[in-house]
């Protein structure tokens, strides 16, 4: 028994369309939005700093 990988045109280019429009966006909104609350901590602590408050990180 011989098990043969194919796709019809359909299934293909549904799959394709699952990915690319709605996988890859959502994805790429998710790192876009931690990219921004990472940026606003940071604006936020160089605000504190520039302001004499005290660092409450500690590394």
């Amino acid at each position: 028994m011989s098990l043969v990988i194919a796709l019809s045109a359909f299934k293909a280019t549904f799959g394709l369309v699952i990915v690319f429009f709605v996988i890859f966006p959502l994805l790429l909104h998710g790192l876009i939005g931690f990219a921004l609350a990472q940026s606003a901590g940071e604006h936020q602590d160089n605000l504190d700093h520039l302001e004499g408050g005290e660092d409450t990180k500690t590394l």
